[in-house]
C-alpha cells in the first residue's frame, strides 16, 4: 500500500496510507490536514490509480514542490520528496514487482535447443489429452501443477501430481517423454 511520511524540521509528525483519492490542506474537512498558516486551505490531491500516484497542486497560494520543483501536476516515484510550506513528505509507493526472468531449456526430442521465456503468470506446455504442465508465477516464485494427461509430467525424476510444486533452478522436467531444464535467472 501507498504512502506518506509527513515530517517537520526533521521530526516525523505522521505516516499516512493513502486512499483512492485524497485531499490535503489546513481545513478539517481534508483527509489529510496541515494546520499551518502557509498551507492553503484546499492545497493539494493526491490520487492512486493501480500502481500510480499523482499529486495535483489546487492552485495553493505557497505552492507544492516534489524534489525541490514546483509542480502543478506529477506522477510520484517512490521515494520523491513533497514540500508543502515547512513540512515535508516522502512518499513511499509500492516495491517495484519483481519481473520473471526464468526460462525453461528443451534437451530433447524435436524441439531440442529451444528456449521458452516464462514472462508470463502462466504459462503451459505440452499437447491436451497426452500431458499438460502449467508453470506458474507468483511473488517471485515459479510453481509448476500437471492439468491434463494420464501420465503425468515428472519433475527429476518424481511424478508431478496436480498439487503445485515450487521449482528451483536446475530442475529437470520431463514432459511426455521430453526432457526440459528449469532456469530460474
Amino acid at each position: 500500500m501507498a504512502k506518506i511520511i509527513i515530517t517537520s524540521e526533521d521530526q516525523a509528525v505522521r505516516e499516512v496510507e493513502l486512499k483512492e483519492r485524497m485531499t490535503l490542506g489546513r481545513r478539517p474537512h481534508n483527509d489529510i490536514v496541515i494546520d499551518h498558516r502557509a498551507v492553503s486551505g484546499e492545497h493539494a490531491t493526491i490520487t492512486v490509480m493501480l500502481d500510480d500516484a499523482i499529486l495535483e497542486d489546487l492552485g495553493s497560494t505557497n505552492g507544492t514542490f516534489v524534489n525541490g520543483e514546483k509542480i502543478y501536476r506529477h506522477k510520484l516515484n517512490d521515494g520523491d520528496r513533497i514540500t508543502v510550506a515547512k513540512f515535508d513528505m516522502v512518499f513511499m509507493g509500492n516495491a517495484p514487482k519483481a519481473a520473471p526472468t526464468g526460462r525453461i531449456e528443451v534437451l530433447s526430442g524435436v524441439h531440442a535447443g529451444k528456449k521458452l521465456s516464462l514472462s508470463k503468470p502462466l504459462t503451459t506446455l505440452g499437447k491436451p489429452g497426452s500431458a499438460v504442465l502449467a508453470i506458474t508465477y507468483a511473488s517471485g516464485v515459479y510453481s509448476a501443477a500437471r492439468i491434463d494427461g494420464e501420465l503425468g509430467p515428472s519433475i527429476n525424476g518424481k511424478t508431478l501430481e496436480e498439487h503445485p510444486r515450487r521449482l528451483v533452478h536446475g530442475d529437470m522436467i520431463d514432459l511426455s517423454g521430453t526432457r526440459m531444464t528449469f532456469l530460474a535467472r
